[in-house]
């Protein structure tokens, strides 16, 4: 018998728009899935406890995941700052972190451990 589901949101930045939105997560045996993203203020996922959620290994995505609501970018970009984003940014394998302003080239990561809050 399965276990009670295990589902978090992690708060994101579009590249683009600089636009927050949230991101809803389900542990799936030892990985996180990505299955649900959609606008939020921050102010709002602060008061929901977003901020506070923490998820480590890898954040694979649903068939049907849409992807950043603000660009449609489905894919997303840690930063050093800890914070993601979606790759929506992306110009010449360089990206801007919309959260911290960091500018750097991209390295691919299997897994993460990514925290919300800071903002």
């Amino acid at each position: 018998m399965a276990g009670p589901l295990k589902a978090e949101v992690v708060i994101a930045r579009c590249a683009k728009t600089k636009k927050t939105y949230g991101i809803r997560v389900e542990q799936r045996k030892n990985d996180w899935i990505r299955t649900w993203a959609f606008p939020i203020d921050e102010k709002k996922a602060k008061h929901e406890g977003f901020d506070a959620n923490t998820v480590s290994g890898s954040m694979k995505a649903t068939d049907d995941f849409p992807g950043c609501p603000h660009c449609k970018a489905m894919g997303f970009v840690l930063c050093s700052c800890k914070k993601i984003g979606c790759d929506g940014g992306i110009i010449k394998n360089l990206y801007n972190c919309p959260w911290c302003g960091n500018r750097y080239e991209l390295q691919a990561a299997e897994n993460f451990n990514i925290s919300g809050g800071g903002y």
